[in-house]
Formats: C-alpha cells, sequence, structure tokens
C-alpha cells in the first residue's frame, strides 16, 4: 500500500529539509504539501481570525506553492510531490506544477467553484505542455 505524508505549511526551511531527508530514509511513497495552517497572518483582520484549528483555502496558497517549491529541491525527484492549498483556479493547478508538484490536489476551492474548477484545472495544466 503506497503512503504518503502530509506536512504543514508552517515548517520553517530547516524543518522541510529535514523533513526531505526522513521521507527518503523511511521509504515513504509521496508528499503532500500542505495541510492546514495555525497561523493567522493572513487573516489577522478578519472578524474569525481568532477561531481555533486549522486554516485552509487562499491564505494557505502562496506558503503551501513555497512549500511545495522547497520540497522539489530538496527531494530532486526521489518522490512525487502532490501539491494542496489555495487552489481556486488553473492558474493556482499551474503554479503548484511548476513549483514542482506532479499531481495536485483540491478540496476548499471545489467547494467554492464546483466541478468547474476541475475542468479548469486540467485544461490549465494540459496547456503547459
Amino acid at each position: 500500500v503506497p503512503i504518503a505524508l502530509k506536512i504543514a505549511p508552517d515548517l520553517d526551511d530547516e524543518q522541510i529539509t529535514d523533513m526531505a531527508r526522513q521521507l527518503i530514509k523511511h521509504g515513504i511513497d509521496g508528499v503532500i504539501a500542505t495541510n492546514t495552517t495555525l497561523s493567522r497572518e493572513l487573516v489577522k483582520r478578519s472578524p474569525l481570525a481568532g477561531e481555533q484549528g486549522g486554516l485552509s483555502g487562499w491564505p494557505v496558497r502562496e506558503r503551501a506553492t513555497e512549500v511545495v517549491g522547497k520540497l522539489a529541491k530538496e527531494l530532486d525527484g526521489a518522490l512525487p510531490i502532490i501539491g494542496v492549498g489555495g487552489i481556486a483556479s488553473g492558474e493556482d493547478a499551474c503554479d503548484k506544477i511548476n513549483a514542482g508538484a506532479k499531481l495536485v490536489q483540491v478540496y476548499t476551492g471545489f467547494i467554492y467553484r464546483g466541478p468547474g474548477l476541475i475542468c479548469e484545472a486540467v485544461g490549465a495544466v494540459a496547456a503547459m505542455d
């Protein structure tokens, strides 16, 4: 059974480097970057900024893409990266692929945009070739 580990966007560069080494060392089949964040920095002006739990969707998009890029550099193709976090358009999906993801996962964008987001993302990624 293939095992993919999902990591948080809250890791710093040193932790990402260590995580990449551990993923390879322990024979993990893939990595999902990223899960939700505990940070409220990008939503600090929101009346809901004080809420508890993981934050997903648009607020994690940029950081999630950065983590994908850092992992891709560290892993150097040793295992596939599944990019997730804030994908709400075909362009967002392409950003994850360009950063080094082999696959993308959507959730929040799908909730708000519906199946049309999937068609848009597939079309945008296909047009990259």
